[in-house]
């Protein structure tokens, strides 16, 4: 592959937590140049062309794989098709708040080739079984008491393959796994989709931290203080503690390393983590080769002593770890005059929760924790299981759903409602059996205690074709519907994508759509309207939009990007309506001489048109 090929490459390193005022995510865009090493013979030359690349002002982003490590504690590197370092260079970088990263990556995957929502396509695979793990669990502990090493990060791949787009998986993934080390990266061989929390390395100016994390609980199994007071974790945090106080020692002045804080514990997701922090200053001039030497692979990520325990680890574990483990870094210069000029300003994750995707949409990721004498397999295996709990989660694919109105005891418009759903059922390859459900819908109206009043019944199908519902009496609509825009109650974009294939469908994931109608709720409305990216209306969060224009109804055709609603098929069908489909701008909207939302569970709803609020792009 050439180097040309190489610069087809976005990257996104990702802060959940980057505010408007302080933005801290990256953003990379057309590289100028792409730096590799394979091997030994490589590797110097690829250490001083990123020296070079920062000495001439320019940013550059590096993967660097775990082999790389083993190569520098002077052990022979597991064979990996994964480079030992991938680096771009770049003009500039771009800093952005949560909200600008959120837009980008929607702009992004409306951009890319299929526009496809992603999910996991098979069943998630680990490489080895729990009997497997505990059984090597046991080994470690018996070179534990052979003095061979103290503590040793245990590992295992979780492979599964996707459909869709990468783009879409990371969104998902950093929905469930929020972080300040998260990574999107796209690249001529693939994807690395990356939801770390952990932090390798900071150097600013002459100042290095690293904050190493070892110790792991689960929300609601434990408190972040009882976390903070376990002897295990303790005892694991502070062997890796006193592993990097001495691998900073190598590239610090005399005398500089300090240890401020310990055993802090942090939330990510539903995880809680154990972090210390570690700081000291530089020694002048260091070299990238000197840094990379005294402190990679993070060890962390490794045991003590790091050495023999890499050994242990290559010995033990049943394939390359690749860029897990390893880091994702970042270069950037700094101004003339300014201290430690050569390497600039440098950011260092540590890769765990992290998804390397290759180009057949094949993926593999790492997963494992710190064993020590004390440590019981099945606890560890348990542990592993509430690290990769954000990944499982996303197995299933989106389910389906009805919302029916019952009145009379009787199912209003069923029969449109269910061929919809086993439209929709059979496209999206989910199990529908027609009868049961026609005979759940029965018996659930069957067993209302008071037919006078109206219900609303939630009818769902979930991926693997389970049938539930639920109903509950009808809430009375608002005195007056106002006319709100979502992109109004939103501070990131909701532009909608025409081309989204769950447009045609009423899939149970459409959270942006419940936000948008909850938050027209909390203004006093009923819902809000969504335009797409032409500039277009498409539908509110939960009904379908009609307008009259010179005595014409009118309402936006599918392919806009909306629901084909019910009622909305209704209205269509129903000649003394005489309505067309036709593309809609928000100014027709504004200036219509009626409007209407429509639902199947509330029919025709007015919207007041006598202070129309105009669209604001």
């Amino acid at each position: 592959m050439s180097r040309s090929e190489h610069l087809s490459c976005s990257i996104l390193l990702d802060d959940a937590h980057s505010a408007i005022d302080h933005p801290s995510s990256r953003l990379y865009q057309h590289p100028i140049q792409y730096i590799e090493a394979h091997s030994e013979e490589e590797l110097d030359i690829a250490l001083l062309q990123i020296e070079a690349a920062i000495a001439q002002r320019k940013y550059v982003v590096s993967c660097l794989s775990y082999e790389l490590g083993e190569h520098f504690v002077g052990i022979h590197p597991r064979p990996s098709s994964t480079p030992w370092i991938r680096a771009w260079v770049f003009d500039a970088v771009t800093m952005l708040s949560k909200d600008q990263a959120d837009q980008w990556l929607q702009q992004h995957l409306l951009e890319s080739k299929t526009n496809q929502l992603a999910k996991i396509d098979q069943a998630l695979i680990p490489s080895m079984t729990e009997f497997v793990f505990t059984n090597k669990v046991k080994a470690i502990q018996e070179l534990i008491k052979n003095g061979d090493t103290y503590q040793v990060n245990f590992t295992y791949r979780i492979n599964g393959v996707i459909t869709g787009e990468p783009i879409s998986l990371y969104q998902k993934l950093r929905d469930r796994q929020p972080g300040p080390f998260g990574a999107y990266i796209e690249h001529s061989g693939g994807w690395v989709l990356s939801c770390s929390p952990e932090w390798f390395l900071s150097k600013q100016g002459n100042r290095l931290i690293t904050k190493p994390m070892k110790g792991t609980g689960k929300v609601g199994e434990m408190s972040s203080a009882s976390l903070s007071a376990d002897p295990k974790n303790r005892a694991e945090n502070l062997m890796i503690v006193d592993l990097l106080r001495n691998d900073f020692s190598k590239i610090s002045k005399a005398g500089s390393v300090k240890v401020p804080h310990l055993f802090q514990v942090d939330q990510h997701g539903d995880v809680l983590q154990m972090t210390s922090t570690i700081e000291s200053t530089a020694k002048d001039d260091l070299s990238l080769k000197e840094l990379l030497s005294a402190i990679f692979p993070c060890g962390s990520i490794t045991g003590a002593p790091k050495r023999r325990t890499m050994e242990i680890i290559q010995e033990l574990e049943d394939q390359a770890r690749n860029l897990y483990c390893g880091s994702i870094a970042w270069f950037d210069p700094v101004a003339h005059g300014t201290e430690s000029p050569r390497l600039g300003n440098i950011g260092m994750s540590v890769v765990i929760r992290t998804l390397e995707v290759n180009q057949d949409r094949q993926f593999t990721m790492g997963v494992g924790g710190g064993i020590t004498i004390d440590s019981v397999g099945e606890n560890e295996w348990h542990e592993c299981q509430t690290k990769a709990n954000f990944l499982y989660q996303l197995q299933s694919t989106p389910g389906l759903f009805e919302t029916i109105r019952i009145e009379h005891g009787q199912a209003c418009h069923l029969e449109h409602h269910l061929k919809r759903l086993e439209q929709s059922s059979f496209t999206l390859d989910i199990p529908f059996d027609r009868k049961k459900t026609l005979d759940l819908v029965h018996s659930a109206c069957e067993g209302l205690s008071d037919t006078q009043l109206i219900y609303r019944m939630r009818l769902e199908l979930s991926s693997q074709g389970h049938l539930s519902v639920a109903i509950h009496p009808m809430n009375p609509l608002p005195a007056s519907i106002e006319l709100l825009w979502a992109q109004d109650l939103f501070s990131h974009d909701v532009t909608s994508n025409s081309k989204n294939p769950w447009f045609n469908h009423k899939v149970s994931e459409r959270a942006i759509y419940d936000d948008a109608w909850k938050n027209a709720e909390q203004k006093g409305s009923f819902d809000a309207l969504f335009v797409n990216e032409l500039g277009y209306v498409t539908e509110g969060g939960r009904t379908n939009l009609f307008i009259k224009k010179n005595g014409q109804w009118q309402t936006p055709p599918i392919n806009a990007g909306c629901l084909p609603g019910v009622m909305r098929s209704l209205i269509l069908k129903d000649p003394l309506w005489n309505a067309i489909e036709v593309n809609i701008k928000p100014e027709d909207v504004v200036s219509a001489e009626e409007i209407i939302f429509c639902n199947a569970l509330r029919g025709i709803i007015s919207v007041n048109p006598a202070n129309p609020v105009d669209y604001q792009a």
